[in-house]
């Protein structure tokens, strides 16, 4: 009985959480969406294709369509092409772009000190590239996109931008000559300047961003973040001397970020706000002293893509902390390495989430067998509970007293069969925050009618086969259970209308973990019918 409360009020607890955050998604949206409405501008910027300039240096590889602006030498528009707009869109997403209303670039110079007053000024130029157009080979792994310019006084800097294929990560190498007889004092820097407030929304999955901010890694802090509303309302700023770490605009599904060569060291990491609307998360690294006719190498790396946990975390640490897991996240990584590692077997996410749920359920069989053991324990205590009840029903402290004196001379604990449920909570959450937070598993089709486990499922298959499991299970827990008390009876009523209330919330929720409860449900059935078999058995011997 008191199990069966608790695993109501446990119910009713989850489902809340999940109403409060469909509730806070829609808000979120709404709010957007009136933003939407007092621009008459948003269409022309959501359909229009970038055309090239004259100034325009475009790039392309097997995962991008870059284009680099040759007056400043920044990146100014970014295609992932393995990725698209929406799911059946002939558009690939533009995760970089510069328009009207919205900005979202990457920059990287030099910058000059002056010597005498320390004061420091970014150095412009029209960088010179032999072509307009670079193309990754089929037959090359590597494109190498050199770019130069040369001062007034004649000192020449070349950026050297190489791709790779397969890979979003970026090097880029500095070259520095001082082909004056002076002492030239310079520095690189990195920024990712964005829009904080912009005037569009976008329909597709892939850019709806739960979380769209700043986030940075330094020797003390393994993963800070914090909003670029923060930034440009001066609640928030960032300036701190590294040696190792990175600094990073991220959102949901995706992440750029630049990434400083630890050879000069420290690193300096900051942010600024470039106006009401804008702002910006960069880095620079110590000066150096260039003596005349002298030359210096100087390197970075940039990071502009989906949030892959393995290759972030190949090229700098911490970097998977970008994924947002919320509180679970220690237990969310786990999971998806373990899909990730099933997945490389089977070639199916649908089916990969089947079998870590059946191991799952396998390893906490022996709680599971507890739990079921106590409840029939319990239920073997009913005609004594009810000898109780109706003797002390005049006073219900003396009658709670009785009860808990003969769980105690029994050796029963009334809620040993809570833990499983207790368990399942925090996996069932994370199972939640992997799903519709991991790139990898975004447009993952399982079978037939299912073709993205991290979106509802169209038909409401999955759902309805979960609360008919879950009422099922529930059934045979309340058999025999309950007696002709009023209070009880109700009891009952709600109990078997928890599986009617899960339905309902389940049908909008990642197909992935419908598919993973009603999995979970199918093999706790059989356990429970297993169980049931020998108990019957034992009490014939």
């Amino acid at each position: 009985m008191y199990f069966q409360r608790i695993f109501f009020i446990l119910s009713f607890v989850l489902c809340s959480f999940f109403l409060w955050k469909a509730w806070e998604k829609d808000r979120n949206i709404f709010t957007q969406s009136n933003v939407i409405k007092e621009n008459s501008l948003i269409n022309k910027f959501k359909t229009r294709l970038h055309v090239l300039k004259d100034s325009d240096v475009c790039i392309q590889t097997d995962v991008f369509n870059i284009i680099i602006d040759k007056n400043s030498g920044y990146i100014k528009s970014a295609k992932l092409l393995k990725y698209r707009d929406e799911k059946d869109s002939s558009q690939y997403l533009n995760l970089l772009r510069t328009d009207a209303n919205y900005i979202f670039q990457m920059k990287t110079g030099f910058t000059e000190i002056n010597n005498v007053n320390k004061l420091t000024h970014n150095i412009n130029g029209i960088y010179n590239t032999k072509k307009k157009i670079y193309q990754l080979l089929p037959l090359h792994n590597k494109l190498i996109v050199p770019m130069t310019f040369i001062t007034k006084n004649g000192i020449k800097f070349v950026k050297k931008i190489i791709f790779h294929r397969g890979r979003y990560d970026i090097q880029i190498k500095y070259h520095v000559y001082n082909n004056t007889k002076k002492n030239f004092k310079v520095r690189i820097f990195g920024e990712c300047i964005q829009t904080v407030n912009p005037f569009f929304i976008d329909n597709d999955n892939l850019n709806i961003n739960q979380y769209r901010g700043i986030s940075y890694s330094s020797d003390n802090d393994k993963y800070i973040r914090f909003e670029l509303n923060d930034i440009s309302n001066n609640k928030e700023s960032l300036y701190k001397r590294i040696h190792t770490g990175w600094v990073a605009m991220v959102q949901k599904y995706f992440a750029s970020v630049w990434i400083p060569n630890i050879d000069f060291q420290p690193n300096t990491i900051y942010t600024k706000k470039i106006n009401q609307n804008t702002v910006a998360v960069g880095y620079h690294n110590s000066s150096i002293c260039l003596p005349p006719h002298s030359f210096k190498e100087f390197h970075s790396k940039l990071w502009i893509g989906p949030k892959n946990q393995i290759e972030m975390a190949a090229l700098a640490p911490n970097l998977n902390f970008t994924v947002e897991y919320g509180f679970l996240w220690f237990l969310s990584q786990p999971l998806l390495n373990c899909l990730n590692m099933f997945h490389s077997i089977l070639g199916n996410w649908g089916f990969s989430i089947i079998l870590l749920t059946i191991i799952m359920r396998l390893v906490m069989y022996p709680l599971t067998k507890s739990q079921f053991y106590s409840m029939a324990r319990l239920k073997s205590l009913k005609p004594d509970i009810d000898y109780l009840k109706n003797k002390y029903k005049n006073d219900p402290k003396r009658m709670s007293a009785e009860i808990i004196l003969l769980y105690k001379r029994k050796k029963i604990n009334p809620l040993s069969g809570l833990l499983p449920v207790i368990l399942q909570m925090p996996i069932f959450l994370s199972f939640y925050y992997t799903l519709t937070n991991s790139i990898e598993l975004k447009y993952s089709p399982f079978i037939f009618w299912i073709k993205d486990l991290s979106s509802y499922d169209p038909f409401y298959v999955l759902p309805v086969l979960m609360g008919l499991s879950m009422f099922i299970g529930q059934k045979m827990n309340t058999s025999n259970t309950f007696n002709n008390d009023i209070s009880e009876n109700v009891q009952e009523k709600m109990m078997l209308l928890t599986p009617f209330f899960f339905t309902i919330f389940f049908l909008w929720f990642p197909s992935g973990l419908v598919l993973y409860y009603l999995v979970s449900n199918i093999f706790n059935l059989i356990q429970q019918r297993l169980i049931h078999i020998n108990l019957n058995k034992n009490k014939k011997k």
